[in-house]
């Protein structure tokens, strides 16, 4: 149904007189449009105004009603334009990494009034942007939106396994992909997140904070501000302690010595894992490539790996970040991390080489591997969009199918639903 009735009724008049004109030529869609514009009827045989009157009168009547038509299609037709969007002071460019300095957020403003704001080290990209919104892919760190709301309205947020479908609303959203967890405060509105543990369509509303942890297999949904008892002692606590306790009892002079010369010592750098603790992965791809990138893909853990990819990726090496995962796949074959680096492969071929086909078939590896895994869900969604990119409808449909029977409230259901219409 359109949001607009007079638009359908547009719609079939400008139909109406293309379908004249080729059926009866000028003069017989003269003579028509003067019967109903005279109050008279279409029919044959219905009294017509004489013919010297439609002559001067009907090609001025046929303009002014184009004119009409072509004016109001205008103003109640949505507009069929993606939206830009500008990253500081700079044009965005969907597909392009968004990553904020150590130093300061980063400010990313829509044409339709969306913004957000990255916080510090936090990495984005727009993978996506129509007339009624855009996917916001949210690699890792923190960021706050402010999402303007129309009747048309469609963002998409995609956080490590999670959708957050929005439409108006206020909210920070932040994301680790070292220690797999999610957190969500809704300042105002209302969105719905799915994805592992928290199910289908769990909505999230003004004044919850929706907190998941994926290595503990739980998540916290809570309202308001956490009580006083939760809540960490603060620093002020720890300092208070250290000052109640008795000082150290003199030492030697040797011992004296030893302390000073320990503290005149240069301070060990931070360690590559160091630095991805604190968000710092520029940094610690400097680090990880001073100690030896290839040496340490050949002797790194399964979950290292992974990590070293999301410091690779993050820092714009994407051949980096695919050695790490390629190895991960050869080293640990048959893990859940080896599964995890097929899912991600296929995520760098579809989101930055816009390769359909090799996306596909590593999307397909991860849900073989792990058919009920955390990432399943969005790797059979990326399934049906790989297929519809190749031009493969039958094949997309098919997958369409499979998603539905397996997440009919997943993010892509609608979607599927949509591709599935006409059958």
């Amino acid at each position: 149904m359109s949001d607009h009735p007079s638009l359908d009724r547009l719609r079939e008049l400008r139909r109406a007189q293309d379908e004249e004109l080729a059926a009866q030529g000028l003069d017989g869609a003269r003579r028509r449009f003067l019967e109903v514009a005279a109050g008279g009827s279409s029919r044959p045989g219905a009294a017509r105004l004489g013919p010297a009157r439609a002559r001067w009168i009907a090609p001025a009547a046929l303009v002014a009603l184009a004119g009409a038509c072509a004016a109001l299609l205008l103003v109640l037709l949505p507009s069929s334009r993606s939206l830009s969007f500008a990253v500081g002071s700079a044009q965005g460019q969907v597909g392009a990494w968004i990553a904020a300095g150590a130093d300061a957020p980063l400010a990313v403003a829509f044409s339709d009034g969306t913004s957000l704001a990255l916080d510090a080290n936090a990495r984005a990209r727009v993978v996506a942007a129509d007339a009624r919104g855009a996917r916001v892919l949210l690699e890792g760190g923190r960021l706050t939106a402010t999402v303007t709301h129309t009747a048309t309205s469609a963002w998409n947020f995609d956080v490590g396994p999670f959708d957050v479908l929005v439409t108006g609303t206020r909210f920070e959203l932040s994301w680790s992909p070292v220690s797999e967890e999610l957190k969500l405060v809704l300042r105002e509105g209302s969105v719905a997140v799915s994805g592992p543990l928290v199910g289908g369509r769990r909505t999230v509303a003004a004044g919850e904070t929706l907190d998941v942890f994926c290595k503990e297999q739980r998540f916290e949904l809570t309202r308001g501000e956490l009580p006083a008892a939760a809540r960490p002692p603060p620093s002020s606590t720890r300092i208070d302690q250290a000052a109640s306790e008795p000082a150290p009892a003199a030492t030697g002079t040797s011992e004296r010595a030893r302390i000073a010369k320990a503290a005149d010592a240069s301070p060990r750098p931070p360690s590559w894992r160091d630095l991805v603790a604190g968000d710092r992965y520029r940094e610690a791809m400097t680090a990880a490539e001073a100690e030896g990138f290839d040496g340490l893909v050949a002797r790194a853990s399964a979950a290292d790996l992974l990590m070293l990819a999301d410091v690779a990726r993050f820092s714009g090496k994407p051949d980096r970040a695919a050695a790490a995962l390629t190895a991960a796949r050869r080293r640990f074959a048959g893990s859940g991390e080896a599964a995890k680096a097929a899912f991600h492969l296929g995520r760098m071929a579809f989101d930055q080489r816009r390769s359909y086909a090799e996306a596909e078939r590593w999307f397909l590896v991860y849900l073989e591997e792990q058919p009920g895994g955390s990432f399943a869900q969005e790797a059979l969604g990326r399934v049906i969009e790989c297929r519809e990119s190749m031009g493969s409808a039958g094949e997309a449909r098919e997958a369409a199918r499979r998603y539905l029977a397996l997440y009919p409230a997943g993010p892509h259901a609608a979607h599927a639903r949509d591709l599935l219409e006409g059958e």
